[in-house]
């Protein structure tokens, strides 16, 4: 179990967060989800600035991998495979359920046995998985899902958590997500953490993304026959 410094960042919410675990105390820095690709590089050096340490320094690295934001996800899993090729810091990554079912256990005043992880996937749809909290995150063995109704989710019997939860009437309750970032800490520090680079090229997406590769338009120039083409005079000087 690593016992020096700890880094983690989630950047598929839509509250981007950095920890970093000191022998004495947690620093958190938190940025909306649309500044993460521009922030995130700027809020670890303020970290570890403040605390007089290098990546080197660091005892791991570790990063959620989703389901979240396409464009988060991907600049947060670089940026750890970055540091890890950089500094030679092991390094891996958690699925955000996991991560938001140690929330829920850190802020339930009665943590239920299972609670419903949730990540809002926009447009009135969800991606939710059961998980157990009591155990480290440990999922149920249906696997995540995706809900298309907010009224489907309203419905659940079981707590829910996730960010964007608390405008939800859930009968079981629900918990409003904050920063993720502390949550893979002390996951990271007992032990039960995912380490390896393999984690961290598996982000969980759930769907393919929205936008799709621009298709290749050749000129006019470039189908024409060699016989059609215009033949340029030599020149002489």
């Amino acid at each position: 179990m690593p016992s020096g410094p700890l880094l983690a960042f989630d950047t598929g919410s839509s509250v981007v967060s950095v920890a970093l675990a000191l022998p004495d105390r947690v620093d958190t820095l938190a940025a909306p989800q649309g500044r993460a690709s521009r922030e995130l590089i700027a809020m670890i050096h303020e970290l570890l600035a403040a605390a007089g340490l290098e990546a080197r320094d660091l005892a791991g690295i570790g990063a959620a991998r989703g389901p979240g934001s396409f464009t988060g996800l991907r600049v947060g899993l670089a940026t750890a495979i970055g540091l890890h090729q950089a500094s030679g810091v092991r390094t891996g990554a958690l699925s955000t359920f996991e991560v938001l079912a140690s929330h829920y256990a850190e802020r339930a005043a009665a943590p239920a046995p299972v609670v419903l992880a949730v990540v809002d996937a926009h447009r009135g749809r969800w991606f939710a998985q059961r998980m157990r909290p009591g155990v480290h995150g440990t999922a149920e063995a249906d696997g995540p899902a995706e809900i298309r109704n907010r009224s489907d989710l309203e419905r659940s019997t079981l707590p829910v958590v996730g960010h964007g939860v608390a405008a939800l009437e859930v009968p079981a309750g629900a918990v409003e997500a904050t920063e993720l970032a502390p949550d893979m800490l002390p996951r990271m520090r007992n032990g039960d953490f995912p380490w390896g680079l393999s984690t961290l090229v598996e982000p969980l997406y759930l769907r393919p993304p929205a936008t799709s590769a621009p298709k290749l338009v050749r000129s006019k120039q470039a189908t024409r026959k060699p016989s059609e083409r215009p033949r340029r005079e030599a020149r002489t000087e």
